[in-house]
């Protein structure tokens, strides 16, 4: 191999390194009080807020708070495609799971039919990744389940968000041969950051826009993260391990990272008004592999 062909590798990570220990990490010394008069209440379910950090870095984020216990919640993930199971066109080393869609056209499809959809986030990542970058379908995306349907079969070690016909609400690692039958519901994310109240390994520091899941200790609420990035003005980002501190923060036991970047989105419907909680660099909102939904039943 070619010396020089480790340079610009090198240069890259060593900058990454350098631009996490240039702003520090981001630390709590307390949880997040919920009870604050800026947290916004959607009925007696579901809570949101906003919040702006300086230290260690310009940082833009905002957190969801859903009572699992409400009569009537149920959750929809991106369902299948037409074509679910048919090789990809452009891509035919790739089969056909889903359809890209972006969050809001998912939560505007799902209230069209009626649905009382209150809340929407991106969730798992997806293949194929790669120029021009607007294929319209997925693959890859980790286990999928949507209303007792299965989406898309395990993909890797990635974990999932799960809740199993019973209702019960958890994290966990399916490999393809398990038995998914009891699944209800499931989407998927990149790794664990958050186990039994402990924030996981560091990484490099590099800094994106990120999404994470949590569950509380007492399994009664899931925490829904979104942190804005990339945008040097306005917010700079969060690794993969302040996801962790993140969701512990905002009251969360357990917790994943999930599709970030790009895909970073969070929409709560409060009355007829949809509100964005993060945002895109030029407002552009990107179609998804896969989405989540949450609904109430009125």
């Amino acid at each position: 191999m070619n010396k020089n062909s480790l340079v610009l590798p090198s240069i890259i990570l060593l900058s990454c390194i350098f631009t996490f220990s240039l702003y520090g990490e981001m630390k709590f010394s307390n949880e997040f009080n919920w009870k604050k008069p800026k947290v916004k209440n959607i009925g007696n379910a579901i809570q949101y807020v906003t919040e702006e950090f300086t230290t260690p870095r310009l940082i833009k984020c905002a957190a969801v708070k859903i009572d699992l216990t409400t009569a009537g919640l149920r959750f929809k993930a991106t369902p299948r495609s037409k074509k679910w199971g048919e090789k990809m066109p452009d891509f035919p080393q790739y089969t056909i799971y889903t359809d890209r869609m972006t969050c809001r056209k998912f939560m505007e499809e799902s209230v069209k039919k009626g649905e009382n959809m209150l809340v929407v986030i991106n969730s798992s990542p997806w293949s194929p990744w790669q120029p021009p970058w607007n294929h319209p379908h997925a693959d890859r995306t980790g286990l999928i389940v949507s209303e007792g349907v299965l989406v898309a079969p395990p993909f890797r070690k990635y974990p999932s968000f799960v809740v199993d016909k019973k209702g019960k609400h958890f994290f966990a690692i399916f490999k393809e041969k398990d038995d998914l039958s009891n699944i209800q519901h499931a989407v998927s994310g990149f790794g664990f950051v958050l186990k039994n109240g402990k924030v996981l390994h560091k990484d490099n520091g590099r800094l994106a826009p990120r999404t994470g899941y949590g569950l509380s200790s007492c399994g009664k609420y899931l925490i829904l993260f979104v942190c804005d990035g990339r945008q040097k003005e306005y917010s700079m980002g969060c690794s993969t391990y302040e996801v962790g501190e993140f969701l512990k923060y905002f009251g969360a036991s357990e917790g994943l990272n999930m599709d970030g970047g790009g895909s970073t989105t969070l929409i709560v419907r409060d009355g007829k008004k949809m509100i964005k909680l993060n945002s895109h660099r030029n407002g552009a909102e990107r179609s998804v592999g896969g989405a989540m939904g949450i609904i109430i039943e009125k």
